[in-house]
Parts: structure tokens; sequence; C-alpha cells
């Protein structure tokens, strides 16, 4: 079967050698000339499809659309053809899940090998790396530390085992990728992984994305659209951002996951679903449920499994193994070259307190491996609330931290080991934890 790429592009016609190019790779064009169609078809093809979106100039409405499109297709490669492509350009694109990026005069031998690029990599699984751990879109839970080793573990377990799972932690610490990494390792793993941005979905608009609708069931719905549930159905069903859920919403998605049916918008049919459930926040659900701002059912309902998930700056020594991968799949997105980091850099960020965690990370990281000209990444580079967040860090200061934290894992956290190790007493420890803002707890 051909492999489907949908075109999309409201006013001007597809670039010249696009066409050329689709069928040099053995591609079959769908266009799609409307925001709605190009989302239905996303919806109807996925995940054996690509999404190219043309414009003349880069624009918020086609950030918009690639959102909305990744908010339908985690994994399918998504390549936008634009005029006068900028470093700021880039960078906004690739934060909305874009996979590449082309000039729309490119030609066709290029054009030719970025979509045989992103056609022959199949959107729905991960990809194992070197060391033998998943990636889903070039990301991988980085980490071998004590507390990434005992989460990693806690996944395998918890994939194998069908129950509802709710995953807390800070903004930023990889929730989503956790909930894919059990998606993908359960037997649940050849059906969909669907997500839901809890916080996304207007109340008015929740029933129609949650269970569908038929054609006419209210202004605009031109055609009938299947519902998340039912997408979901016999996969996973992810839940993001749970705690910014309104009551009535949690009402409307507990009923349906407790009857296992769904019912579309315009129709009295009963469609049966079944899913697994994870879901996420970086609330507290214990308090909103006290304070009745969450359903203590729906909480009970989930509450089944919970993992939780440390931010980056408990376990800062992490943060070199995952600057070596963050960068190597950066320069793979970005084509860029190989960039060297400097050992100082890494000091400095792990002196960094990281309120936006491994996220923030990532971004900075980009920003930085965008805009530098030089062949390394260093110091000079980190943006400048970042430098000055951490300008009293010395060099000493990270050697000796960096020691503690070396000594601390060797001995996993035990700090009557890890005091052995440094020839220093368990207190003059937990004195130097303190002064450079280790855990201690």
């Amino acid at each position: 079967m051909l492999q489907k790429v949908i075109v999309f592009t409201q006013k001007d016609p597809p670039p010249a050698g696009l066409s050329e190019a689709l069928r040099a790779c053995g591609c079959e064009m769908l266009i799609a000339h409307s925001e709605a169609r190009l989302l239905e078809s996303v919806d109807r093809f996925s995940p054996e499809c690509t999404v190219v979106l043309s414009s003349t100039a880069m624009d918020p409405d086609a950030m918009r659309v690639a959102e909305r499109v990744r908010s339908i297709d985690h994994h399918c490669p998504l390549l936008i053809m634009t005029s006068g492509i900028s470093a700021d350009t880039a960078i906004c694109a690739m934060r909305a899940g874009v996979s590449d990026m082309l000039e729309r005069d490119a030609p066709r031998e290029k054009i030719v090998a970025t979509l045989r690029s992103l056609t022959g990599k199949h959107p729905g699984r991960p990809q194992p790396d070197a060391a033998g751990h998943d990636l889903i879109d070039g990301q991988r839970l980085a980490g071998a530390g004590a507390r990434m080793q005992q989460i990693r573990s806690q996944i395998a377990r918890i994939a194998s085992a069908d129950v509802s799972v709710l995953i807390t932690g800070e903004t930023g610490t990889g929730k989503e990728l956790v909930a894919q990494l059990i998606h993908r390792n359960s037997r649940r793993s050849a059906r969909p992984f669907v997500a839901i941005n809890c916080a996304a979905v207007p109340d008015t608009l929740l029933e129609s994305e949650l269970f569908g609708h038929e054609r006419g069931a209210f202004t605009g719905a031109d055609v009938a659209r299947e519902g998340k549930l039912q997408h979901a159905s016999g996969g996973t069903l992810f839940l993001d951002e749970i705690g910014d859920m309104s009551l009535v919403a949690q009402a409307k998605i507990l009923r349906a996951v407790e009857s296992r049916v769904v019912q579309k918008l315009g129709s009295n049919l009963d469609t049966p679903v079944q899913v697994r459930l994870l879901a996420a926040t970086n609330q507290d659900l214990e308090t909103l449920t006290k304070d009745k701002k969450f359903r203590e059912d729906l909480y009970f309902r989930l509450n089944v499994v919970r993992l939780a998930l440390p931010p980056l700056r408990e376990r800062l020594e992490d943060i070199p193994e995952l600057v070596e991968h963050t960068m190597r799949d950066l320069q793979q997105r970005h084509r860029g070259p190989v960039r060297r980091i400097e050992d100082d850099l890494i000091r400095r960020l792990q002196a960094y307190h990281w309120p936006g965690n491994v996220r923030e990370l990532r971004n900075i990281l980009e920003s930085m491996m965008v805009l530098s000209s030089s062949r390394s990444v260093g110091v000079a580079d980190l943006p400048s609330h970042v430098k000055h967040s951490v300008r009293s860090s010395s060099p000493e200061y990270g050697d000796e931290r960096s020691r503690i934290i070396g000594a601390l894992t060797s001995a996993d956290w035990n700090r009557n080991r890890a005091a052995e190790i440094l020839s220093c007493s368990r207190m003059t420890l937990y004195r130097k934890m303190v002064k450079y803002s280790i855990p201690t707890a």
C-alpha cells in the first residue's frame, strides 16, 4: 500500500517540486484545502501517514495547525515547506512538533531525500538506541542514577499489568513520555495511544472531542467524526493535566470509562469502547479532592497505581547523559554540525535549579545549538537568565558538588557509605548536601 502524504495548502498551490518528489518516493498525495479536512484526514489515516504543511510565510496559524496535528497523532512525520526560514521560526516550529523544514523552492533532490527520511520511519513504534532504551520522537528516559533506574523498573512492571496509572510530577519532568513508554511496552502496544490535554479542551467541545459526532449534529459538523475514546478503543487513553479538568468534564469522562460505551452527538446508538486509562498531573489531587474541586470517584478510579517522577534538581547526576543524548538528537533533527560540549558548561548546568525540568533543559540546548556559530557549545552560549542564576558557581563548586553526587549515586544514596567514599563524617556530608542544594530527604 502506498504511503499517504497529506498536503495542507489553503491559498497557494503546493510547491512545484513536491508532486514530482512524492512520485519518486512512491507516495500517494492527498490535498487538504481546509484545516478541518486536514485534521479529518490525519485522524483517518493515522498512524500510516505523513503531513506536509505548505505556506508562503511562517505565521502563528501554521504553528497552531502543527500543534493540532500533533494533538491527534504524536508520531506522524510533519514537514513544513515555506519561504524565508530563520533561526527563530525554526525553533518555534520544532517546539510545535515539526519534524523538518524546507524552503518552498528547494531542489527536487533535497525534497526527495527529506521525504524518504521521514516516510521511512514507522511513526507508531519507538526506535531502540545503542544502549537498548526505547526512543519516542527522539526522546528517551535518560539517566543512570538510582532514581531513574527505579523509575524504569517501575515502568516495566506497570506496563505488564493492565491497570489505571496516575503519573505525578512537576511540569517538564516527562510525564507524557512515561505514559507512552508504558503503552509501548504493554500488550496494547499494537493499538492506538490517544492523548487528551484536559486543560485545552473547553466544556463546550468536550463531548464532540471525546465521543465524536454525526454529520449535521451541530453547526459546522459537515462530516461525521470518530471521538477520541472510540479511536483509543483497545489501546490507551492518556488524560494529560487531569487536575485542570472541570467537574462537568470529569463526570462525563468517568461515566464513559465506567460504562465502556460512548454515544456520538446526534446518534442514539451505543458504541462499545475498552481502553486502559493513564492520567498525569502536576497538581495535588488529594487536596483538590478535599476542596471538592476534583471528583473523589474519579480520583479513586485513576489512582490504582501511582508513579511519581522526580524533578531534575533531584537527579542532577543525570545531566551529563541528558545533555549528550539531547544534543545528539537535536543535531540529527536540525541536520547541524556535531558540537563539542565544554566541560564547564556541564558543571554550570548542574548548578542551576531547573524550574522547568527536562523540558527547560531541552529548550535551552536547542536554542544554544541553533544560535551558536562555534564548533563547541559552552557557558558563553547560555541564555542570560541561566548565566545570571549560576554566575556565582565557580568550577570548584561544581567539582565538589559533582564528587558528592557521584559518591551518593555509587552508594545508592546511602549517606554512611557515601561519607566513607568521600573520607568525611556523615555530618560533614549532610552539611555539604545542604550547602550545594542536594536533596537530603
